[in-house]
């Protein structure tokens, strides 16, 4: 290996160093914590060598967005890795994914709310933050319109559906984010019957 090959891989190391921290930092006490002095400190390196891998925390920022989304990604991967699933138990078991990483990343859900916006054009829903844009609901859309071709929900077009489905899956995430010690039925049990899907799917 020669040493530019060396030293782009010990910088990459180094980037993913302080977003391992940021996160740390993140998760464990919010987003307003996350600041590259405090970033630098824990690191034991000068704030000046953060400002070489990042422009500012806003695009320190926007990589810890990205890996959240990644996150959830990787658990829709894992649900559509079984082919076996009927339209309506996929669409479920992504929801399930979807409400678990929120639960499990609590920072992370919310920071998407407080800096996204939502966007609908031709159809395809994505999250917008600044410069960066996700298309994180096209699994559900996809899921959606594979239950339709099936027969399932008759009578409601696909945005309606998703509308109602994200509407309350994110009541469901917030109250128990916001009111966690409340004797809440078992999530499962509760995702379930707030969703309804079989109800829904014969309407």
């Amino acid at each position: 290996m020669g040493v530019p090959e060396r030293k782009k891989r010990e910088t990459e190391a180094l980037r993913e160093r302080v977003l391992d921290v940021a996160e740390e930092i993140f998760a464990t006490e919010g987003a307003r914590q996350v600041t590259m002095r405090r970033i630098a400190s824990s690191i034991e390196y000068a704030p000046t060598v953060l400002y070489r891998l990042f422009a500012n925390k806003n695009d320190l920022m926007g990589h810890l967005i990205a890996r959240g989304y990644g996150g959830v990604r990787e658990r829709y991967k894992e649900v559509l890795s079984h082919e076996d699933l009927e339209p309506l138990q996929a669409l479920a078991a992504l929801l399930t994914a979807y409400c678990n990483y929120a639960l499990n990343h609590p920072n992370h859900y919310q920071m998407w709310f407080e800096t996204g916006e939502i966007e609908l054009e031709d159809d395809q829903i994505t999250m917008r933050h600044g410069r960066l844009e996700f298309v994180a609901f096209q699994p559900w859309l996809d899921c959606i319109d594979a239950c339709r071709d099936a027969g399932l929900f008759p009578d409601r077009e696909r945005l309606q559906i998703f509308q109602i489905l994200w509407s309350r899956v994110h009541g469901w995430i917030s109250l128990r984010l916001q009111h966690p010690d409340f004797p809440w039925l078992r999530s499962e049990e509760h995702l379930d019957e707030v969703l309804d899907l079989p109800g829904m799917a014969r309407e």
